[in-house]
């Protein structure tokens, strides 16, 4: 069976959350986050400043991929959350 688009993007949200150097939501900093697979997805994210922000698999499952940021709508339906993965790459000069 083929996935559908939101199966595709849910894969590549867990895929850069396990890899990224850093993650930031609405552009603020995650600073610590846990995530969870075991019955159902969910995941907790600690914000710089004392905030929190808390993903289910309902979620995850209305998440969609906008201009390199993902979009995950708020549990009480209004408004959405943009998360952004950063990567560091060492950059190797080509002339050596």
């Amino acid at each position: 069976m083929a996935k559908t688009t939101e199966q595709k993007i849910a894969d590549a949200f867990k895929t850069l959350l396990s890899n990224a150097e850093e993650v930031r939501v609405n552009n603020v900093k995650v600073t610590s986050g846990t995530a969870s697979c075991v019955g159902k997805w969910s995941m907790t994210l600690a914000l710089k400043g004392g905030k929190e922000l808390k993903l289910d698999d309902s979620q995850l499952k209305k998440i969609s991929y906008e201009k390199g940021d993902f979009l995950i709508p708020a549990a009480d339906g209004k408004g959405n959350s943009r998360i952004a993965f950063y990567s560091m790459k060492k950059e190797v000069p080509r002339h050596i």
